[in-house]
């Protein structure tokens, strides 16, 4: 399947995000905790069935556990060193500074830079991780630009800077896209980076927001994303 228009794809998802909040979602906080634990259980199940074996299998061996283990503690710094206050979802603290909008937007970037690798990256492999990978990217890149553009709004960037922000998001995902199709950084640590991504993005921001939600339509949330995922990964050809 090709990166020229999955990548791109992927991208919009986050403009996607960041216009439903400035558009409908804003105090509407339910929705995207719902829409978080579909995300979540995709990702999980994802990361756990599929990246982690397949980069367990790539050259490097158990040594790219390692590389799993680096991506978390990366996306940990990311987004709770760079930013001091950070958390997915509607952002309801007021009293922050445009500044610390600003470091969410840098924390955010890079972690997106890092969704484009991942894409591209899983493309190459000669299975269905390609379009399993963009389809959680896909999940997760919706609630991301929903936290960046509400973030923005809270800062008193306005609907225009909310929606920059999430532009800004998508623009470097694109950016690692293309980086990874042009360097061709090895496969071993590029998976290992993407399974540590995807399984703090799902532990650590989208599953604290669906567990705000109460009663059982959190806990289905979550398990409509591992069917979503059970019938993709037995739907989509996998040959090795």
């Amino acid at each position: 399947m090709s990166l020229y228009w999955l990548a791109p794809l992927a991208s919009l998802a986050t403009l996607l995000g960041g216009w439903g909040v400035v558009r409908f979602l804003q105090g509407r906080a339910q929705f995207m905790r719902l829409l978080s634990g579909v995300a979540a259980g995709y990702l999980l199940s994802l990361t756990l069935v599929r990246i982690i074996p397949e980069c367990l299998e790539a050259k490097g061996g158990e040594t790219n556990a390692l590389w799993v283990l680096g991506g978390y503690l990366l996306v940990h710094v990311m987004e709770h060193g760079i930013t001091l206050h950070f958390h997915y979802g509607e952002e309801t603290h007021t009293d922050g500074s445009p500044l610390s909008g600003v470091m969410a937007l840098v924390g955010l970037s890079l972690h997106s830079l890092m969704d484009g690798v991942a894409i591209a990256a899983a493309l190459a492999t000669h299975s269905n991780l390609g379009p399993l990978v963009v389809m959680g990217i896909l999940f997760h890149r919706i609630p991301e630009g929903g936290t960046i553009a509400s973030i923005f709004l809270v800062r008193g960037f306005g609907n225009r800077g909310a929606l920059m922000a999430a532009g800004t998001l998508a623009l470097a995902a694109l950016a690692g896209s293309a980086g990874q199709a042009l360097l061709q950084l090895p496969m071993g640590p590029v998976l290992g980076l993407t399974a540590g991504l995807t399984l703090y993005v799902a532990s650590s921001d989208l599953l604290p927001e669906v567990q705000k939600v109460s009663g059982l339509r959190g806990t289905v949330a979550l398990l409509s994303g591992v069917v979503i995922f059970l019938i993709s990964a037995r739907l989509l050809p996998h040959h090795h």
